[in-house]
């Protein structure tokens, strides 16, 4: 089986587990999107809210239900998904950087420098921020936290409140938009699918970028001086 046809497959089992198990399938399919990144991330909350909201409810009995069906259940199955991939990246990433950073002119020293720096910034509201937006992805927050040894407890609370928010928006967004959900929903994946590959390509030029200024100090200072003297040669 294709790669292409194991994601239908999975995508048609959560949407089934949400039409037929109800909240139980809600816990289920965020736990399986969250741990499997391959599956769209909004669908399970946007087809429960097309699923589970009755048709025709006024939007406050629509908001409660999101809320309380969807944006708790999602929050809770994404916040154990996510401890998961904080986890991974917690020990996995951070023993990577310790024996492959120097590669890349890091280490973990220089990732507990930036933790002291993000502390200082109230990393929980940071945290929070990130997974309440619907589109900013799950998985490279957790393990971003992980490798940088956040500490574990303003990180699961940030994560469940921030990830309510998330849920209930998205539970509410498949109420409203209705039978369009599946477009709504693979639109924004489409977008969160962009921001992981921004995130993977500023990573890599800040690492290339600082191992080539470690490298070679001057060579900023070189630039600049010739550059200084292109101006006066012109003038």
């Amino acid at each position: 089986m294709r790669v292409e046809g194991i994601i239908h497959w999975m995508t048609e089992a959560v949407r089934e587990w949400v039409r037929s198990l109800g909240v139980l399938g809600v816990f289920l399919g965020v736990m399986l999107e969250t741990l499997i990144t391959i599956i769209p991330s909004p669908l399970v909350p946007m087809v429960a809210g097309f699923s589970l909201i009755p048709n025709g409810s006024e939007m406050i009995e629509a908001l409660y239900i999101s809320t309380l069906l969807i944006g708790v259940t999602g929050s809770l199955a994404a916040t154990l998904g996510a401890l998961l991939h904080y986890l991974i990246g917690l020990y996995g990433g951070r023993a990577l950087i310790d024996r492959y950073g120097k590669y890349l002119g890091t280490n973990s020293s220089e990732l507990d420098g930036i933790l002291t720096k993000i502390s200082g910034k109230n990393e929980i509201i940071s945290i929070f921020i990130l997974r309440s937006i619907p589109v900013f992805p799950l998985s490279v927050v957790s393990l971003g936290a992980g490798m940088i040894g956040m500490r574990i407890l303003p990180y699961t609370v940030a994560t469940i409140t921030g990830t309510f928010l998330r849920y209930s928006f998205l539970g509410m967004l498949g109420f409203i938009v209705g039978e369009a959900y599946e477009e709504v929903s693979s639109w924004i994946d489409s977008v969160e699918n962009l921001l992981i590959f921004a995130s993977i390509m500023i990573v890599l030029l800040y690492l290339v970028s600082k191992r080539v200024r470690r490298n070679d100090p001057g060579i900023l200072r070189k630039g600049l001086s010739q550059g200084d003297r292109g101006k006066a040669e012109e003038n």
